[in-house]
């Protein structure tokens, strides 16, 4: 019985750390490869969102341009990607932008009418 156990519990281990740590760990090595390897003129996005060009880099800290002479300080963990030169063109091209997408409801909610909980959630009736 306890080599049976054994055998199992070796087998959902391995099922573990194929489906869940490995992939993991790599996802940190390439995120870890893209920090180190940031430098001036690159552009990033952030966590947040965030689109700028690295401006000035430290051990914790980047500088981001982010619009003509406004400039912040982002955590240097907080850089998710760097922009690709092909998108960053689409971008300051204006491409795709003042597209207008259509909400699910036609008629909009104002502050002075709120919503019930049955306009909230009609599954709920």
């Amino acid at each position: 019985m306890s080599g049976g156990f054994l055998v199992l519990l070796v087998a959902m281990f391995g099922f573990m750390y194929f489906l869940l740590i490995r992939p993991q760990r790599q996802q940190q090595r390439k995120h870890a490869e893209l920090l180190s390897s940031l430098k001036p003129g690159d552009e990033v996005v952030t966590a947040g969102g965030i689109y700028g060009e690295v401006v000035q880099l430290d051990a914790e800290r980047v500088m981001l341009e982010i619009d003509e002479d406004v400039r912040i300080a982002v955590a240097r963990r907080s850089i998710t990607s760097v922009v690709p030169p092909e998108e960053l063109q689409r971008l300051e091209s204006g491409e795709g932008q003042g597209e207008v997408l259509e909400a699910d409801s036609a008629e909009p909610v104002t502050a002075e009418e709120p919503m019930t909980a049955e306009e909230r959630d009609p599954a709920r009736n």
